[in-house]
């Protein structure tokens, strides 16, 4: 039976806990998306959590694929020393982190180019969040994108981050190939589930031509998009199975975006009770029981006796926080040490304020309480 604090190894991974930081937007690079000292103060907090395995936050691939202020960058050369000291400040806890690369799509933002340039999609619809409306990417420019995702993996590896997770979730630029709402195209990258795939199928083999067989490649999939016309769970799931054909090594399950039906996006409000937490469960356990490779669930876990409950049940074999490590840095060494209260976020989703602005995620409620003592 698996267990919270079991070592456990994924490819070269050797991980003490089943413990993953959830990719988690930083909210600190400076405006062409490089590494900050604000970024390093964050990882040097969370690699001395004891958390088995963090993700980074997600870093654009083109410098037309940014969506949100001060995302991290990963689409030059003259990124590689600061990405190099983010993973040496994370390796001096003895701690272990992927690079989360991404190309935002219909959902970037053109006033934040560094380089300027068009919004891309693999559609010209308008997006369903933002109301903006991309170019449509032409073939050629689709291999671009393909050589700029290898790219960046080799650039992450020579920085010394342990493993790649793409992100092919919440509506960014994987997802819209994936997903039938977004993805119109009648060439041989739409139509179908095969054309469909094909893009992600492309980038997988590109990084595995850079970095090898070997090196660690995830994913973070959208279970279901929650969206009209969009991904099923049934669809979604075989998805998963032709990704562990092609040699992914684990999948992280989530699913939704800002622009899903009735609250089911990503990152929810209103976790009160041990029954409102793990709210994704279910997908993963769906997934598991088709798919041979490790599977995390993610998705309002905030109590241990719940994280016990999703691996005891094999309803997935690792569980991944995002807020609670923003309140929380080290929560999970707080449960080591036996100290086992749920995590204190509050599930506002108040942490991104200060990120918007440039200062790096911090707890808005945690802030709120010290200002009241301070005061």
């Amino acid at each position: 039976m698996a267990s919270l604090f079991e070592k456990t190894s994924i490819k070269s991974l050797d991980l003490l806990n089943r413990a993953i930081r959830s990719a988690t937007w930083e909210g600190a690079a400076d405006r062409s998306g490089f590494v900050t000292d604000r970024i390093i103060e964050i990882y040097d907090s969370l690699a001395a959590g004891g958390i088995g395995l963090i993700v980074s936050g997600f870093q654009y691939v083109l410098s037309n694929g940014v969506a949100i202020s001060h995302q991290l960058g990963n689409y030059s050369e003259s990124q590689l020393d600061g990405l190099s000291r983010l993973t040496e400040t994370v390796h001096s806890h003895s701690a272990m982190i992927l690079s989360q690369l991404v190309h935002c799509g219909a959902k970037a933002d053109s006033d934040l180019f560094p380089e300027g340039g068009e919004i891309w999609g693999p559609s010209a619809l308008p997006d369903p969040f933002t109301g903006r409306t991309p170019r449509e990417i032409s073939c050629a420019e689709i291999t671009d994108l393909v050589e700029a995702y290898a790219s960046a993996a080799s650039r992450a590896r020579k920085a010394g981050f342990d493993g790649i997770q793409l992100h092919g979730a919440h509506g960014y630029g994987i997802n819209q190939f994936l997903s039938g709402a977004t993805n119109l195209r009648s060439d041989r990258y739409g139509g179908n589930f095969g054309n469909r795939y094909r893009f992600l199928g492309e980038v997988m083999e590109a990084i595995r031509g850079e970095v090898g067989g070997d090196y660690p490649l995830f994913i973070k999939l959208s279970g279901n998009d929650f969206y009209e016309g969009g991904l099923t769970t049934e669809e979604s799931r075989r998805i998963g199975q032709r990704l562990a054909e092609d040699g992914i090594d684990c999948i992280e399950v989530s699913a939704g975006s800002k622009a899903s039906a009735n609250g089911m996006i990503p990152s929810r409000t209103g976790i009160h009770q041990e029954e409102d937490e793990a709210y994704l469960a279910g997908l993963s356990a769906y997934f598991k029981e088709a798919i041979r490779v490790p599977i995390v669930t993610v998705g309002g876990i905030r109590s241990p006796r719940v994280v016990e409950r999703i691996l005891s049940n094999g309803l997935a074999d690792y569980v991944a926080f995002s807020r609670p490590f923003i309140r929380e840095p080290h929560l999970i060494r707080r449960w080591k040490n036996g100290d086992l209260r749920k995590s204190s976020c509050v599930s506002c989703n108040g942490c991104y304020e200060s990120g918007l602005k440039g200062l790096g995620i911090s707890c808005k409620a945690e802030n709120s309480l010290r200002e009241k003592q301070d005061g």
